[in-house]
């Protein structure tokens, strides 16, 4: 029957119910979830403290709970000073993954350290010899020209008195193609060259603090990823490694200066979501040899991700690993469909494809940092002698949305329905949600509000979903007209969108206020659903919508456009009705 939140600067405060920051008071609300901060001004870097009791329908007060945290991120771009954007190169089209390092040096008790980073297109983080984090292909793809996400991380456990050392290996990501697509990603207008943008912020025991930055002091060179594209897969040869690179003291004296270099033109905004992780690992259930040293590994299940790979051989021997969901009658992997819009006939053109050169030092274990696959069966070439199950494993990614709801029941194909569909919901959730796992890796719209009712049932996935209507309202828009894909390097305007797509726009914001009772994002996204309705009544006859993808793919029988797509129309309008009078914005029929 009411709630009470105290915020605090300090354990102490909180501990003494104090809440020098907010103190709600005693608020009478049957409404308990989606309560907005509305204490004090807090500033970047600040860490606060906070609880809450309840009173129950006789007007007991509950205990107050634990207390919990919160850490704000940094807010202006001032904040970011003096870091710069450093990058080994310019040249976008140098197959190489960039790393670079500086080392530092601390002389007093260290209280509090948090490092804030931007690797675009993807990075890997190292600090004094271990990868920072366990986060996987961050950050998550934008449009980089809109908005450029940061991630933030507590390093205070790896650092130490006296010398340290940070490094940063840099993948090509969303940010740079360098394969030619059916979507023109290889022309966005962002593409540019890996680069980082870090800063390392340290506080000590005495209250003072200090700051280390990406910027001209650092070294750059190259290392064993001598390939990586989203799309393509990763090559990595073992005996360019560079042992210790992430070391104080390491001998970087072959290593060049980092060149100082200008940033994406999108605001940098904390990366706000559950990032992708390594969740299953599993083992192949069959392993044949489809012809001769070609080796066929079978995992039973559809699934976003990579293998990781073990094995024994002399310096110099190549192992190539394709990625595919279906065998061909041969025997062999068929991915002629899943490889369709995608130009592999040029140099360095290649699909879903890893290469792994050993160094020849006994047993090595390696999977791809910069890439995932759509996959069931990976086809192993190249591998020094007969490998066996225990060669190979499947590592399923996808982001962290932790599983709210679970089904099942006495039907074995309900079973298998439920198990199937939460497979498929999580290949496909890779910081933002896309179509499939494999051929386009693409935020189709469709797909994303389709697939959104089950979602919330089975999981958690409303931050994400928040982020990607950020990404929607990123794209260019000229007359309302919304693309079919996003972010988008300007594929979707002229085919595959339309309302039955881009509702998705008006229909998740309108599914996290019915689930969640989220009204901020209903309002946030308000000014956006209402320029769309507006365009699609510019696009009317006599009320009927004729533009657009209608029935996708249809098995047997194709409804015709103007049916979907004025049904779309119809629920797009009944939205902004009802969200403009939630959001305090009532409209009159």
């Amino acid at each position: 029957s009411g709630y009470e939140i105290l915020v605090a600067s300090s354990l102490a405060n909180l501990a003494d119910d104090r809440g020098d920051l907010w103190n709600s008071g005693k608020v009478v609300s049957g409404r308990s979830t989606q309560i907005p901060y509305a204490g004090e001004t807090l500033h970047s870097g600040e860490k606060v403290y906070w609880k809450v009791r309840v009173w129950n329908q006789d007007g007991t007060a509950s205990r107050y709970s634990a207390e919990a945290t919160w850490e704000m991120g940094l807010l202006v771009p001032q904040d970011w000073r003096p870091a710069r954007w450093i990058a080994r190169n310019l040249d976008q089209n140098d197959p190489l993954a960039p790393m670079l390092r500086r080392e530092f040096t601390l002389q007093k008790a260290i209280k509090r350290a948090r490092v804030y980073v931007c690797g675009l297109g993807y990075y890997e983080l190292h600090l004094n010899g271990r990868k920072v984090g366990n986060h996987l292909l961050d950050p998550a793809y934008t449009d980089y020209n809109r908005r450029v996400l940061y991630v933030t991380y507590d390093v205070t456990s790896q650092l130490h008195l006296g010398t340290n050392a940070l490094g940063a290996i840099l993948g090509n990501g969303w940010y740079n193609m360098q394969t030619e697509v059916g979507w023109g990603f290889q022309n966005a207008s962002w593409r540019s060259s890996p680069r980082l943008l870090l800063k390392l912020e340290v506080e000590f025991a005495d209250g003072s603090r200090t700051n280390f930055v990406s910027d001209a002091s650092w070294q750059s060179s190259t290392g064993p990823i001598v390939y990586d594209n989203i799309y393509g897969g990763e090559t990595y040869d073992a005996s360019l490694e560079k042992p210790g690179w992430d070391l104080a003291g390491y001998d970087a004296s072959q290593w060049k200066p980092a060149r100082v270099v200008s940033g994406p033109k999108g605001r940098l905004v904390a990366q706000a979501m559950p990032p992708v992780k390594a969740f299953d690992v599993l083992k192949p259930v069959a392993l044949t040899e489809a012809k001769p040293g070609v080796w066929l590994f079978r995992f039973g299940q559809n699934l976003a991700g990579f293998a990781q790979l073990r094995v024994r051989g002399p310096a110099g021997t190549k192992i190539v690993l394709k990625y595919g969901e279906e065998v061909g009658t041969n025997g062999l992997l068929n991915v002629k469909d899943i490889s369709a819009y995608h130009t592999l006939t040029g140099p360095g053109q290649q699909f879903q494809t890893d290469t792994y050169i050993l160094k020849g030092q006994g047993e090595e274990t390696w999977h791809a940092q910069f890439d995932y696959d759509g996959f069931q069966y990976v086809e192993v070439t190249g591998f020094p002698g007969k490998p066996s199950l225990n060669s190979l494993r499947a590592v399923f990614i996808h982001s962290a949305v932790p599983e709210t709801g679970h089904f099942v029941c006495s039907n074995p194909i309900l079973n298998k329905i439920q198990h199937a569909t939460r497979w498929s919901f999580l290949s496909n959730l890779q910081g933002y949600p896309t179509d499939c796992p494999q051929r386009e890796k693409s935020g189709w719209t469709g797909d994303a509000h389709l697939a959104a009712e089950q979602a919330m049932y089975n999981f958690m996935p409303a931050a994400v979903y928040e982020k990607w209507l950020n990404d929607m309202s990123d794209v260019p828009w000229t007359n309302g007209e919304l693309p079919a894909i996003g972010p988008t390097p300007g594929f979707g305007y002229d085919w595959g969108n339309g309302p039955a797509w881009d509702s998705a726009l008006l229909l998740i914001p309108d599914y996290l206020h019915e689930y969640y009772g989220d009204t901020r994002v209903l309002a946030e996204h308000y000014a956006g659903m209402k320029r769309y309705v507006d365009y699609l009544t510019g696009h009317a006859t006599n009320g009927i919508v004729s533009i657009g993808l209608g029935d996708w793919v249809p098995v047997k029988t194709d409804t015709p456009v103007p049916v979907t797509s004025t049904a779309y129309y119809f629920k797009a309008a009944q939205m902004v009705s009802r969200t403009g009078a939630v959001v305090g914005h009532p409209m009159h029929a």
